[in-house]
């Protein structure tokens, strides 16, 4: 089992473990040491426990959940929305799962998974966003669509509204892929050579 100290991958890509939540469906969630500064980290998620196979999670993945989830049932998949978006707006994750306890049998990711991995990962956002690398026309954008959405943006946030102005467009009817492109992420693969 792996513990807080412990180093994850394998080579130059081998990372300390910096923090760890274990997941109903069995999965962990890991946080690793990561390099573009002294309080960055990685998210990552192991899903075979024996053999530590894991891959990471990005914005993309959630993107695509909540549209599943939303052609299942739009009802059920705004509470998703609104629990994600109340854990970035500060709640604690264990009191966002009780409020929500009554969200199960949609297809795709459980709860907990995507509010603690989202919750690591728009943190991980927010702490290698750089103010100045945004101009004020996209950041207009950005707080158009969170408004539209009815979602209030909380102070310090910047970094990580990218990712959730992306679910707004996506609960408010875009299809993921015009989302992906409208926020600028990469969809399609880099070839190396």
């Amino acid at each position: 089992m792996i513990k807080i100290g412990d180093y994850l991958g394998k080579g130059k890509n081998k990372k300390k473990v910096l923090d760890i939540k274990e997941l109903s469906n069995g999965w962990i969630l890991v946080k690793t040491k990561n390099s573009k500064s002294k309080k960055d980290f990685k998210v990552r998620t192991i899903y075979d426990r024996e053999k530590l196979k894991f891959y990471t999670p990005k914005h993309a993945h959630f993107a695509i959940d909540l549209y599943g989830k939303l052609c299942n049932s739009p009802e059920k998949a705004e509470k998703v929305f609104r629990a994600i978006i109340e854990v970035w707006q500060g709640e604690p994750v264990e009191k966002v799962l009780e409020k929500y306890q009554d969200i199960d049998k949609l297809p795709g990711y459980n709860l907990d998974y995507i509010l603690y991995a989202l919750k690591w990962i728009l943190e991980q956002e927010d702490i290698n966003f750089r103010r100045r690398q945004r101009p004020e026309k996209l950041q207009q954008m950005l707080d158009d669509k969170c408004k539209k959405a009815k979602v209030n943006v909380p102070k310090n946030r910047e970094g990580s509204q990218l990712a959730i102005s992306l679910l707004c467009d996506i609960f408010l009817g875009v299809h993921p892929v015009e989302a992906l492109l409208a926020a600028n992420l990469d969809i399609v693969p880099k070839f190396k050579g």
